[in-house]
């Protein structure tokens, strides 16, 4: 597709990239394809993919503020940058920002040699002879006691056997500390994502800082990119989208998956706003953070920047003798979270990429509901965001689309299929997503299948996602071969510009089918299409929906109060207000409540009867739920 030089300023859309690790390099020079046709509104990610939202944020900023484009050629240009040669001969930029920390730099070896190895067993054996490498003191030290049992009178098939038994031993005792002492010990972690002192290379974290102020037009040394920056470009929202003035509209919307191995659920930064007014309801989670902590993860400057914006603990008037005091062990020198308006876009992208074990998890602190009484904060683990959703395509729909929200998927290459795909029709696309489990051959099979287990409770919900209709036309498909992306930390720059050109291929898929006028005898274009489908599986929705709310607010509902005598004894109570209340019912909040239910009743009787006649078939069905915010 041709470019054009900016698009309009009012033709806006939704980004959300997957995570993978190296497989981030996908998504550079898709970015920079699609920023000549739309104007981000919308941007989201996990892992890589949170790396890639934080860059496409900052250049869409820098977009708005002054009319420049530097942010999305900086994009553009970094496949190349990636592969080139790093301070270290031999080495490529990508690798070089994966620093180990010292006591773990054997265990890095390890992995790192057991990349690019296309089968199971040949990728054991790599592991098997890694260690043996890596820790060769130890293998040195067993070769020593087999020496000597030899000499001793045993024969060499006795020292044989010895040196079998020893190198294990004395190899397995080393690792087993380093996995159980120093990589506690370095927050579980074997790379904090700074740069290590005795490295000429720049690591990860003051890479990505560096290259997000730069994308933003920001000074490196100054102040951090924040949320609230981004929440207040110009340029949104445009003049024909009218919005109350009692609600607010952040003009680039940015959001990144981590997830709370200590609360068990995922969380999305940046958190919500605090209510604006007082309230007895705990409304969000209070977090905290300790200066000496983030210094190990997070440059000097942008530690500072959550030093001065935000406040240390103080204990919530009337939670006396339930929550910690301030002079409480677990709560010395913890600070709450800076206010999402003020969350520099690092942490975020940070606390998202945190790979488990390949970089440190970010703790943060909070108090520990759990316990009844002498309550004291936690450590809060925060780990990968692809742990509990890989790709959230769920992140920015609405019920019907103003525009569109597009998805780059990253999955494995299939034989004899396209390595990018893209439904073109209604029909396409909603086949099951198979994972590759041998049949029969040994340690391939097992390696499947626990790979299997892994990507299910990984994956699910997002595999599930992707085949409903609305969703599977709009999520470009790029598929990688086994020595692209993902762990393959160490590509050679010809395959990084191979996978960087297929995003690009993706997204010109996309602009054909979202963008192109409409041909083969087809009426409408991609996004016409897609707008159609969308109210149809709303319409659907409702109408499943629809009879059990007809049956629930019949009044002849057996054993339970009509729900207008309901409303009229919560008010009349004036002990007690009504759960979730903080003051008594007013009869006007009576009246506005049987209103209410009048109108519900009738539109879900309207839509149980109505959407008889609609003959659209939802492949698969959908389902409206109800669910907490993430």
């Amino acid at each position: 597709m041709t470019h054009c030089p900016e698009p309009p300023s009012d033709r806006f859309c939704d980004l959300v990239m997957k995570g993978g690790i190296a497989s981030g390099v996908v998504y550079p020079k898709a970015i920079a394809e699609l920023s000549h046709h739309y104007r981000f509104q919308s941007i989201g990610g996990t892992s890589a993919g949170a790396i890639a939202a934080a860059v496409t944020a900052a250049a869409e900023y820098q977009r708005r503020r002054t009319g420049s484009r530097a942010g999305f050629d900086l994009l553009k240009g970094l496949p190349k940058e990636l592969g080139e040669q790093s301070a270290v001969p031999g080495k490529r930029k990508l690798l070089s920002l994966f620093q180990p920390q010292r006591p773990l730099r054997r265990i890095f070896s390890v992995l790192i040699g057991a990349l690019n190895h296309k089968k199971t067993s040949s990728r054991i054996w790599s592991i098997i002879w890694g260690f043996i490498r890596a820790y060769w003191p130890e293998t040195v030290s067993a070769g020593l006691i087999a020496l000597l049992v030899g000499l001793l009178g045993l024969g060499w098939f006795g020292a044989g056997l010895t040196l079998v038994l020893t190198v294990p031993g004395l190899v397995g005792r080393r690792v087993y500390h380093d996995l159980t002492k120093e990589l506690v010990a370095h927050d579980l972690g074997l790379c904090t994502g700074l740069t290590e002192p005795d490295s000429a290379d720049e690591a990860l974290t003051p890479w990505l800082h560096n290259l997000i102020q730069k994308a933003a037009g920001l000074p490196i040394d100054g102040d951090p990119l924040t949320f609230g920056q981004l929440w207040d470009a110009p340029g949104f929202p445009p003049a024909w989208l009218k919005v109350p003035d009692e609600l607010s509209r952040r003009s680039i919307d940015l959001q990144m998956f981590s997830t709370n191995l200590s609360h068990g659920r995922p969380y999305i930064f940046p958190l919500p706003d605090p209510a604006p007014t007082q309230t007895k309801y705990r409304t969000r989670e209070r977090l905290y953070f300790r200066e000496s902590e983030m210094k190990r993860c997070l440059p000097d400057n942008v530690v500072k920047w959550m030093v001065d914006h935000s406040q240390p603990y103080i204990m919530e008037p009337g939670r006396e003798g339930e929550d910690p005091s301030t002079d409480d062990p677990t709560a010395e020198g913890l600070r709450e979270l800076p206010e999402p308006k003020h969350f520099p876009v690092l942490l975020a992208a940070r606390m998202s990429l945190s790979f488990p074990f390949l970089f440190t998890a970010i703790p943060l602190h909070a108090i520990n509901y759990d316990v009844p009484s002498h309550r004291k904060f936690q450590r809060c683990w925060f780990s990968d965001g692809g742990i509990s959703s890989n790709f959230p395509m769920h992140l920015f729909d609405g019920l019907v689309p103003m525009w569109p929200t597009f998805g780059l998927n990253l999955e494995p290459e299939i034989e004899g299929r396209d390595l990018v795909f893209l439904p073109q029709t209604y029909a396409q696309g909603y086949g099951e997503r198979w994972s590759d489990i041998p049949e029969q051959q040994g340690a391939s099979t097992l390696g499947g299948f626990i790979g299997a287990i892994v990507g299910t409770m990984q994956n699910w919900n997002d595999n599930s996602l992707m085949r409903m209709p609305g969703v599977r036309d709009r999520v470009a498909r790029i598929r990688l071969k086994k020595d692209e992306g993902g762990m393959n930390l160490n590509m050679e720059d010809t395959l990084i510009n191979t996978v960087a050109q297929r995003g690009e291929q993706a997204i010109d898929e996309i602009l054909r089918r979202f963008l192109a006028p409409a041909s083969n005898g087809r009426r409408i274009n991609g996004w016409d299409e897609h707008r159609f489908v969308r109210l149809h599986v709303l319409l659907k929705m409702l109408a499943a929906r629809s009879p059990g709310v007809v049956d629930a607010l019949n009044p002849n509902c057996q054993h339970t109060t009509d729900f207008p005598v309901l409303f009229q004894n919560m008010m009349t109570n004036q002990t007690d207000p009504p759960p979730g209340y903080e003051e008594p019912m007013t009869p006007a909040q009576c009246q506005v409540l049987k209103t209410l239910i009048t109108n519900v009743q009738a539109l879900a009787a309207a839509m149980t009867t109505s959407t008889e006649s609609i003959p659209f078939k939802p492949i698969p069905g959908p389902e409206l739920r109800v669910r907490p915010p993430l």
